[in-house]
């Protein structure tokens, strides 16, 4: 049987620094999207950028969310 860990405020700190950090990536890629003079390349690897974001985001939320729940 799996020992439940304890949920401390540290952890949801690290956490919530984590998701927030990442946030920031997510925004700093859409901005930089929303440059007219990108060539496609450019445009190519900060499509790749954001995706790799959306989905370390999906991990950190689904992450959280189960610790939300332990508390």
């Amino acid at each position: 049987m799996k020992k439940k860990e304890t949920v401390s405020p540290e952890n949801m700190g690290i956490l919530f620094d984590e998701l927030e950090k990442e946030c920031l990536n997510a925004i700093k890629y859409i901005e930089a999207l929303k440059v007219k003079e990108l060539s496609e390349d450019q445009k190519e690897d900060l499509l790749g950028e954001l995706s790799a974001s959306i989905t370390h985001l999906r991990i950190q939320t689904e992450n959280l969310d189960n610790r939300l729940e332990e508390m």
